[in-house]
């Protein structure tokens, strides 16, 4: 059993490696990194409301100096808009643009593609279990997989 579960363990980290290099590769053809992504979908997930640097950072698992670095790279690519908050002028508040908007649906297309590819191998049956036994796992690690 243990040998097993050692076996199961390596097996899950060269999954889980396999998928975030994947997924970075992916990235990169949008001129994005994992970061930058993540910042994206903190503010998708603002659903139009723009966020200060502080509130971003801790949406997208960032420390407050790396948001800078990440929120002045997407505003080169004009994915996100930054301005001053109308309530604090010592602030700046991020929002998505429409571009940023465009290139999220593009990486979710692209990723889903990518996952139907990898999940074709498993008959709907074989899917539908993963699907549950993943969900059981996530329970478990709740406290530690926000997000």
């Amino acid at each position: 059993m243990r040998e097993q579960q050692d076996d199961l363990s390596m097996r899950l980290l060269r999954l889980m490696g396999a998928l975030r290099a994947r997924f970075a590769r992916d990235l990169a053809r949008y001129g994005l990194t994992f970061p930058q992504f993540m910042s994206l979908c903190s503010l998708e997930r603002a659903e139009g409301q723009a966020l200060r640097m502080g509130d971003l950072a801790a949406a997208a698992h960032q420390s407050a100096a790396s948001m800078t670095g990440i929120v002045d790279r997407l505003l080169e690519q004009r994915l996100v808009e930054r301005r001053p908050d109308p309530t604090d002028r010592r602030s700046v508040i991020v929002a998505l643009a429409e571009e940023g908007a465009q290139v999220l649906s593009r990486v979710r297309a692209d990723r889903r593609h990518t996952i139907e590819g990898l999940l074709r191998c498993l008959s709907a049956d074989e899917q539908a279990q993963l699907h549950t036994i993943l969900g059981k796992l996530l329970e478990e690690l709740a406290d530690v997989a926000q997000d």
